[in-house]
């Protein structure tokens, strides 16, 4: 849909919001089957407040109307705190952030809306990623970093199905806060009819979770 800056500001608070509550400082650890070998692998996502602002395709401003720089805390604060205004903000000129803004609500209930993965067959010019989870309404693209893990590039409502080269089943997801030093205990999605306590997990995974025990 098309937005007054009011509505994308409206849209930028209200989601910063639940960001703060459900994924920010926290990390997903995705567990999957691969589709080509069968094999249980995982990937694991970093949600930073530094990861908002990119999110929602809205540029901050300084006091002169120019875009600011190295200023991705400094608007998920203000969008937390309530205090962002339409005359600090713009959009993209590349056309994307009406479409950002279109799918970060569905963000928001991410543990319960992915249940594919798969690697990205680079057929939308404009986003970078490597990895898509999701499902057949919305997805994320997540790009990898240094240390292995993945951090959030776009929302996209859109199925999953028609940007993959391939698409793997999601088993199970895990979530737990950075600062936390033990295993993920936290479940927040089990494929239906799946049994955590039944499943193999390669040890490299299983070191990391609290699975229950079997019955």
């Amino acid at each position: 849909m098309e937005y007054t800056l009011k509505q994308a500001v409206s849209v930028a608070i209200k989601c910063g919001r639940e960001y703060k509550r459900k994924l920010a400082n926290t990390k997903l650890l995705v567990i999957y089957r691969n589709r080509e070998n069968s094999e249980i692998e995982s990937i694991e996502i970093v949600f930073r407040p530094s990861n908002f602002q990119h999110l929602t395709g809205l540029q901050l401003l300084d006091k002169q109307g120019k875009q600011k720089q190295n200023c991705a805390v400094e608007f998920y604060h203000k969008c937390t705190g309530n205090n962002l205004n339409i005359a600090e903000v713009r959009f993209k000129d590349d056309g994307t952030t009406p479409l950002k803004l279109d799918a970060l609500p569905s963000l928001m209930d991410l543990t319960n809306i992915t249940k594919i993965i798969g690697d990205y067959d680079e057929s939308k010019k404009w986003m970078e990623a490597d990895v898509i989870v999701g499902g057949i309404n919305f997805c994320l693209a997540v790009s990898e970093d240094k240390d292995g893990s993945y951090f959030p590039r776009s929302g996209l409502l859109e199925d999953i199905r028609n940007i993959t080269r391939k698409s793997s089943q999601v088993l199970a997801i895990f979530q737990k806060k950075l600062s936390d030093k033990e295993v993920y205990k936290k479940i927040c999605y089990v494929a239906k009819g799946l049994n955590l306590s039944n499943l193999n997990l390669p040890s490299d995974i299983s070191e990391q979770v609290n699975v229950p025990e079997k019955k």
